[in-house]
């Protein structure tokens, strides 16, 4: 397995403290397609209790982020995010879905969740926001041209993403 970033980390001790069945990716190596390109590879895969297949990238934020912590809810993503995504989804066939989990490291006395919702994990607090690729999609917005981000209006976010073992109970 590759080294991965910390809200990656947490977010597999997360999966295996809850019992989660998943597979994790090594995303340093990306796969060849036929027209020259690669493609992005995701993190996990995760199974849930009904039989879903997840396919999983995980977007590490701070929650507040920006300069001067005030900025909540950043859940931006890259075209080559959406794009790889769909691809694999293509690849994999239809028992495997993608999804976005948003890891929000807490960085202050605010939070998405709930104090017993979150996830601790070497003395941070995490939480963890699941939305899917094609409700992401239906509600994506160019914010960067030059850097090719998309986000979501921040209201649709909200009432979108759900705590990512809540996800796995009702998707």
């Amino acid at each position: 397995m590759g080294k991965k970033n910390h809200y990656e980390a947490a977010f597999e001790n997360f999966l295996r403290n809850s019992g989660i069945p998943y597979l994790s990716n090594r995303q340093e190596f990306r796969n060849p397609l036929e027209d020259g390109s690669s493609l992005k590879n995701f993190d996990f895969i995760v199974s849930d209790p009904h039989g879903s297949n997840w396919i999983v990238d995980v977007k590490g934020r701070l929650f507040p982020g920006g300069q001067n912590g005030r900025r909540f809810w950043k859940h931006w993503t890259t075209g080559e995010d959406l794009s790889g995504l769909l691809k694999w989804e293509s690849y994999l066939g239809d028992r495997f879905r993608a999804v976005f989990v948003f890891a929000y490291l807490i960085n202050g006395d605010r939070s998405p969740l709930p104090e017993d919702r979150l996830f601790l994990w070497k003395k941070r607090f995490y939480a963890f926001l699941a939305v899917p690729l094609h409700d992401y999609i239906a509600w994506a917005r160019l914010i960067s041209p030059r850097w090719q981000t998309f986000e979501m209006p921040v209201r649709t976010f909200r009432d979108l993403a759900r705590p990512f073992d809540e996800f796995l109970r009702t998707a």
